[in-house]
């Protein structure tokens, strides 16, 4: 009944191998979720950051341009 609370043996050295294999591939997996999450947010930023440029070049383009009537060259 309460087997699980009886000592252990010790680990083999394949089983030894074994977790600690499982622990580097949990631990890759962690890393990848987050490398993956962190480029989504960076994505997720520059498309924001690139939509707002866009905005400002058409709301600059739609102005006057009074620079370039004073740096006109007679011909």
């Amino acid at each position: 009944m309460f087997e699980y609370l009886s000592p252990r043996s010790l680990a083999t050295p394949q089983e030894v191998i074994e977790y600690l294999e499982l622990q580097q591939a949990a631990q890759d997996f962690r890393l990848e979720l987050e490398h993956r999450a962190k480029l989504g947010a960076y994505y997720q930023w520059y498309d924001q950051v690139s939509a707002e440029n866009r905005r400002d070049l058409e709301q600059m383009q739609a102005e006057a341009n009074l620079l370039a009537w004073f740096s006109r060259r007679s011909a």
